[in-house]
């Protein structure tokens, strides 16, 4: 399933360009990249019945897309 190994390499590009300085975890190229790289790998988790790899990619990406949707309020304003 080629879509599983797109989203492999959408979330190892995010999490390689996060912890390399490259993007930040709260920008929307991150967010989309896990969105989306999350959601191809649930599908090919519930193909395959993997289930707890399933919930946890759902899960990943809802979050993601729940950051895109309503993005964190700024903290300095609140200090």
């Amino acid at each position: 399933m080629a879509g599983a190994y797109v989203g492999m390499l959408m979330v190892l590009i995010a999490f390689a360009t996060e912890t390399r300085g490259i993007l930040s975890s709260r920008s929307m190229p991150y967010l989309v990249l896990m969105a989306v790289g999350e959601a191809l790998l649930t599908v090919r988790a519930s193909v395959t019945g993997e289930w707890p790899f399933a919930v946890l990619g759902a899960i990943w990406a809802a979050f993601a897309v729940w950051s895109i949707l309503k993005p964190p309020t700024t903290t300095a304003e609140q200090g």
